[in-house]
């Protein structure tokens, strides 16, 4: 049964990295020339792509076994700040197909930039693209400019890296600072669990049934208007989301 599992696991991967191609095609072919005729349309129907990539790639992961619990949404009619904790590579995904009505921008990393149809979303999405590791003040200056301009969420991932054990990693604060420093804006938490063994691509091959995933949304909470008072309310934030994991644990554990 368990040998079972795993090709279906393994199988579900491909069809889930397959749907890349067609989105491919139809973003080039299709919606490009007509965002360009219609541009009116244009940020309406790039995020509407975006989500139903999103919802496609969670749907191949389901295929092999999979499961994903969602509760609560992240407004994006507004600017807002979404503070999430990294377990996996799905947590993009999950955190755009939580919200509504627009794809929020997200803090990556260059590389991911060269992914096809993830590049060119990440564009439409205005992300600022970073990387820390030869700039770290180059980095936070584009995401204090990024928090400065837009307008439909802005989300981050403070801990840098997925975690390697489930827990929450140590904040790096000095982007989430900058971005409450620049503008004040509410903020929302995006609690996850359950996927952290499966950070890697690697670690999905074999083991996507094995993936629980729950994703709760806390918030909105105010940043104080006083500058020197964010890093206290950025700390509390980290604090918040631990608190919060081990509830959603808890309640896993006696319903098991």
């Amino acid at each position: 049964m368990e040998a079972l599992r795993k090709v279906r696991s393994a199988l579900s991967l491909l069809v889930t990295l397959s749907i890349f191609v067609p989105g491919f095609l139809y973003q080039y072919l299709l919606l490009i020339p007509a965002t360009a005729l219609v541009p009116s349309r244009a940020e309406r129907w790039r995020a509407a792509f975006t989500k139903a990539m999103a919802h496609l790639l969670l749907g191949g992961l389901r295929l092999g076994g999979a499961r994903f619990t969602r509760i609560g949404q992240i407004p994006t009619d507004g600017p807002s700040v979404v503070v999430g904790n990294h377990q996996s590579l799905a947590d993009p995904a999950i955190l755009i197909s939580m919200s509504e009505p627009w794809v929020p921008a997200f803090v990556t990393r260059a590389r991911y930039g060269k992914v096809p149809v993830i590049g060119m979303s990440m564009r439409w999405a205005r992300c600022p693209v970073i990387d820390p590791r030869r700039d770290a003040r180059g980095a936070v200056a584009t995401i204090a400019d990024a928090a400065g301009r837009l307008e439909h969420g802005l989300l981050i991932f403070p801990e840098g890296h997925r975690t390697l054990d489930g827990e929450i990693r140590p904040f790096r604060a000095a982007g989430l600072i900058a971005i409450l420093t620049t503008r004040r804006m509410p903020v929302y938490l995006a609690v996850s669990d359950g996927l952290w063994a499966s950070r890697r691509l690697v670690d999905l091959v074999f083991n996507i049934h094995r993936m629980r995933g729950r994703t709760e949304i806390l918030g909105p909470f105010a940043p104080p208007e006083e500058g020197a008072a964010i890093p206290a309310f950025v700390d509390g934030l980290r604090d918040r989301m631990i608190a919060h994991l081990a509830q959603m644990r808890s309640r896993d554990a006696r319903a098991a």
